[in-house]
């Protein structure tokens, strides 16, 4: 079986065991650039779709005895090896066996990225939050390791998956550490009255115009009741169509081909001009 894998085995006279050496090798994109998360002030490096590299990289990053890196196989048929990484002198213990129970207690036949993975690790979810980060910066798995969190890497897959999350995860960044203590606390200032325009907006527009004009000054009133004048339909259908049309277009430019997607976004944007 050994050999049928491609290892080598080897024998050592007057012992009664052999050793299995991975010695197979495989074509594989080379480390580049992150592709969607950008980096300024930091590292240049990605992962790839090797697990082998993937753990090199983080090792080289966090290179500490503590850091833990265990190997597991998901799936029946496809066998895909997983790496579960943690620190043993900071993660919790119960954190970290309840990662492995979730996988080792995965019964399916194949599994072919860590998104799939993200979907069958995390618990049952009605308002959809995210419980996992996904990430492709080996940088951001060392920082969140050192801050005692769970990291599993899918071979196959240029992204690893760090459990578990909370809100203020999504509000800040590994560049953070990079930049002065007042400037990094205005971006996420930022990041967070971001977050709450993108929530509240919609919805405060649509009570303000239809229920509440008395707040609104008399000028910027007169300014929407003439943008609306010749519009045909009421406030929460329009709000909603404009929605569901960046939706479209955003879909547009990810899964058609990059020349039909630019002619797509600029058309969009001299339309609405």
């Amino acid at each position: 079986m050994v050999l049928i894998l491609g290892n080598c085995a080897l024998f050592v006279d007057t012992l009664n065991l052999a050793f299995d050496i991975e010695v197979k090798g495989f074509k594989q994109r080379s480390i580049d650039t992150p592709n969607n998360e950008v980096v300024i002030k930091g590292p240049h490096e990605a992962f790839v779709e090797n697990i082998r590299t993937n753990t090199s990289l983080i090792r080289r990053i966090v290179n500490n005895e503590n850091l833990i890196i265990e190997n597991l196989e998901v799936g029946k048929i496809t066998r895909t090896k997983c790496a579960v990484c943690y620190m043993k002198n900071i993660t919790n213990s119960d954190l970290v066996n309840e990662v492995k129970y979730r996988l080792n207690n995965l019964e399916i036949d194949s599994l072919l990225s860590a998104g799939e993975l993200e979907q069958l690790l995390v618990d049952s979810n009605a308002l959809g939050i995210p419980q996992t980060i996904s990430t492709e910066r080996p940088d951001k798995v060392a920082k969140y390791l050192l801050k005692g969190r769970v990291v599993v890497i899918v071979n196959g897959t240029p992204y690893g998956i760090i459990t578990p999350s909370i809100l203020v995860d999504f509000l800040t960044s590994p560049e953070d550490t990079n930049l002065k203590v007042n400037f990094a606390n205005f971006l996420r200032g930022l990041r967070i009255l971001a977050a709450c325009i993108t929530l509240l907006l919609p919805g405060l527009y649509v009570a303000i115009t239809s229920f509440h004009q008395e707040i609104l000054p008399t000028g910027l009133l007169y300014s929407i009741l003439a943008s609306r004048e010749n519009v045909p339909f009421p406030i929460i259908l329009e709000i909603l169509l404009m929605e569901i049309s960046f939706e479209l277009i955003r879909e547009a430019v990810l899964r058609v081909p990059t020349a039909i997607g630019s002619t797509i976004r600029y058309y969009w944007c001299f339309s609405n001009w």
